[in-house]
């Protein structure tokens, strides 16, 4: 079975689409929300450094419009 997981800060921001996106779909996923002062232990395990990423079986895939298209 497929998974998803989104990685995004606590805000609804640059993520907000890709939730809904998987809200519209009925598609369950874990969202994962970092607070700010969290952020930079987890920054080296994302690609290219920033967020959101969205992680779908074990690939992690960075860039809201790119999340987005793939959704």
């Amino acid at each position: 079975m497929s998974t998803y997981k989104l990685y995004y800060f606590t805000s609804r921001g640059r993520a907000e689409v890709s939730r809904l996106i998987f809200a519209a779909a009925s598609q369950k996923y874990e969202d994962i929300r970092y607070e700010i002062d969290e952020w930079p232990s987890h920054k080296a395990e994302m690609p290219l450094g920033q967020m959101p990423v969205l992680e779908f079986n074990g690939t992690k895939l960075p860039q809201s419009k790119s999340i987005a298209r793939f959704l």
